[in-house]
């Protein structure tokens, strides 16, 4: 059944979609879809209208049993409920569609609303036996599809009440009444008794149709029932002293228990909410448990008329699970009148004895980890109205030359598996046997294909080698796979035998700018272009001086250079991004005095002269905007991609202006680009089987 309203609401300029042959014949990775097998239960919520300025008018939820076969194709019994249809009266959903999932977790399931739309497939991943996603690339056909896709497979005995007593950390969303006037969400934890009550439920989170912050509700009284086909009815009493409207959380809901006990998931039968809890916490929390790589996804909304309106995004999150929190981020994100685009940024998340943030994360998000740092679940804050789920890759390993699946980041940004792949780019691959020594290409010279007896290729093309270990490898992306047309890329690694190949997406741009601490944090490596002096804390960044910034990932250049060559002198080899005016340095001062969006007058952008891999990007520094002794956030954003997680020193003394830095949502971020550079001018490629991306 297709629900959809074909119209959108935005000017969304030359998006007209059509067919190219595909240059490689790439398919979309299935060698996974043995991840994605069996009864599985779902809940969809899906934003498919919004006003100008930006708020749901159209949501339609879905709900049901999912069957996968392990081999690509699914069947859906389910039931749907849209606003705007029949009076919200309920609709049945019965229907059959394909998915693909690869290696290492990620790829797509069609969505079940528009099964044979490949522009509108759900992309996420598979972990922790939960598939989640969302719908990134609608918008290259120009309407409004953001939405959230949560399925968890069930087991074939039904769970029963005396069963069912561990304790879950919950988050929901609400869009009540399938809009935005009482948007609501919460955290909160479920602690049933194997008896069909539950405890004392605390919930905090807030709802737009109320004027306070947060809010903070609590319940008794709550129980639940096992039924016959394992769903769970949950009943949920008034919270004291609240009204029905007022209520955070209320009413009777459906809920399923995941097949191991890890995960529940929920919702209201004729509703337009989304639960979703993680096994709370056996021992005490401490970062450490928070260490590795998570698949993400949610779908958020900041309503009214100054708001940041709907978005969506699925991506990852790499967290160093140090002391501080440090992660890096990344989210293919979907807003509403422009195209899909890829976003990275910086992250700090420290963690209490229960799982919970100490804080809000610099996104804005409110999290709290399950058991054993198997997964989180979050929601938005300060008018922020989301749910954000974070799964735990799985720890990947194999024999002989083998990549690690989730083992392929931005040499210099760290932006994760997730994130897509540019010509030119440097890039690190990880895994084991990859080499059979340790070698590292001399300065002053051209790249080599093959270093120690190891080559790599991505889509059968060479990669230019930077150094070789057995554990590690740099490479750089070659140019000739500007012409691409797949959206798709494949890498492999030949050490005597082939490895395994690990796919990732493809784009024009994925700009990662080099850090001194060489892990794609703090301050950048970044250069006095006058001098040639290191910008430090104690030699920083004055207004309106020109400085040097060292990057990877900013696409083709002219005039043309073979693959791993010495950056040209004279002439010149500059960025074609940049000619084309689809490059632009933004310097962000999050401190209390300064402002955001400054942007830098690029002097030059392209290889770096005499060196091999590197890009240069000369920029004025701007004279207003930037408060004195403030470590200041570098901003590059390109037509398909924006990354704001490194930062120089501006000024005189020191003040430390960052270290409070306050949240911008994933929305927010997205409002400002908007703002900044207006609807995308590039053509969206639709693929079959791919997902749809911008070809300059």
């Amino acid at each position: 059944m297709n629900l959809r309203q074909r119209k959108s609401l935005f000017p969304v300029a030359a998006l007209a979609v059509f067919a190219l042959a595909v240059a490689h014949g790439q398919t979309q990775d299935g060698s996974g879809n043995g991840l994605l097998k069996g009864n599985f239960r779902f809940r969809h919520i899906a934003v498919q209208a919004v006003d100008l300025p930006g708020n749901p008018t159209q949501i339609t939820a879905s709900y049901g049993l999912i069957m996968f076969d392990g081999l690509g194709n699914y069947t859906v019994t389910g039931t749907s409920v849209d606003n705007t249809v029949s009076g919200g009266a309920p609709q049945a959903l019965n229907v059959t569609g394909t998915y693909a999932i690869g290696s290492n977790g990620t790829g797509y399931v069609a969505n079940p609303l528009f099964t044979t739309d490949f522009n509108d497939y759900i992309y996420g991943a598979v972990s922790q036996g939960v598939f989640s996603g969302s719908s990134t690339e609608a918008e290259g056909e120009g309407y409004v599809l953001n939405d959230v896709f949560i399925a968890i497979p069930t087991a074939a005995t039904a769970p029963t009440n005396a069963s069912f007593t561990a304790a879950y950390q919950t988050g929901l969303l609400d869009f009540a009444a399938g809009g935005s006037t009482a948007v609501k969400n919460a955290l909160f934890k479920l602690s049933p008794n194997g008896q069909g009550a539950f405890g004392a439920i605390s919930l905090s989170g807030q709802a737009s149709n109320q004027t306070a912050a947060s809010l903070t509700q609590s319940i008794t009284g709550a129980t639940y029932s096992f039924n016959s086909d394992g769903s769970a009815t949950l009943t949920a009493p008034l919270p004291s002293g609240v009204t029905s409207t007022n209520a955070l959380f209320n009413g009777a809901k459906t809920m399923f228990e995941s097949a191991d006990g890890n995960f529940i998931l929920g919702w209201t039968a004729t509703g337009y909410d989304i639960f979703f809890g993680v096994k709370a916490l056996a021992i005490a929390g401490t970062n450490s448990i928070s260490k590795g790589l998570y698949f993400t996804t949610g779908l958020e909304d900041s309503p009214g008329a100054s708001g940041a309106g709907a978005d969506s995004f699925y991506g990852s999150i790499s967290n160093s699970g140090d002391s501080a929190g440090d992660g890096i981020a990344h989210a293919r994100l979907n807003f509403p009148g422009y195209s899909a685009y890829d976003f990275g940024t910086d992250d700090q998340i420290v963690l209490n004895a229960d799982g919970t943030a100490a804080s809000p994360d610099f996104s804005g998000y409110q999290i709290v980890f399950g058991d054993a740092g198997l997964a989180f679940v979050g929601i938005g804050t300060n008018g922020n109205f989301a749910l954000f789920v974070g799964l735990h890759a799985a720890s990947f390993s194999g024999t002989g030359v083998y990549l690690n699946p989730i083992g392929v980041v931005n040499a210099a940004s760290f932006q994760p598996i997730t994130a897509s792949l540019a010509p030119g780019e440097l890039i690190t691959l990880f895994g084991t046997g990859l080499s059979p020594v340790t070698l590292v290409t001399s300065g002053g010279i051209k790249f080599p294909t093959t270093l120690g007896g190891v080559s790599v290729t991505i889509d059968n093309i060479p990669c230019p080698i930077y150094y070789v270990t057995p554990g590690q490898l740099a490479v750089i992306v070659p140019y000739a796979l500007a012409s691409n047309q797949t959206g798709l890329a494949d890498i492999q690694v030949t050490n005597g035998t082939k490895s395994n190949v690990v796919q990732m997406y493809f784009s024009d741009s994925a700009p990662g700018a080099f850090s001194q601490t060489q892990n794609g944090l703090g301050i950048a490596a970044a250069l006095h272009a006058l001098t040639g002096a290191l910008i430090t804390a104690t030699n920083r960044a004055q207004p309106g001086e020109y400085i040097s910034l060292f990057v990877t990932g900013l696409g083709t250049v002219t005039p043309a250079v073979n693959d791993g060559s010495l950056g040209p002198t004279s002439p010149l080899s500059v960025v074609d991004l940049n000619t084309s005016g689809s490059l632009t340095v933004y310097f962000n001062d999050y401190g209390p005095k300064g402002t955001t969006g400054n942007v830098g007058s690029i002097q030059f952008a392209g290889l770096a002269p005499g060196l091999a891999g590197l890009y240069q990007i000369n920029v004025q520094v701007p004279t207003k905007g930037l408060a004195s002794g403030d470590n200041v956030y570098v901003e590059f954003a390109t037509d398909l991609a924006d990354v704001n997680q490194i930062q120089i020193p501006y000024g005189t003394a020191a003040s430390g202006g960052t270290a409070s830095r306050p949240a911008r949502t994933f929305g927010e971020a997205a409002r400002a680009r908007a703002k900044r550079r207006k609807a995308s001018t590039c053509t969206a490629v639709a693929r079959t089987g791919v997902r749809s991306a911008c070809i300059q």
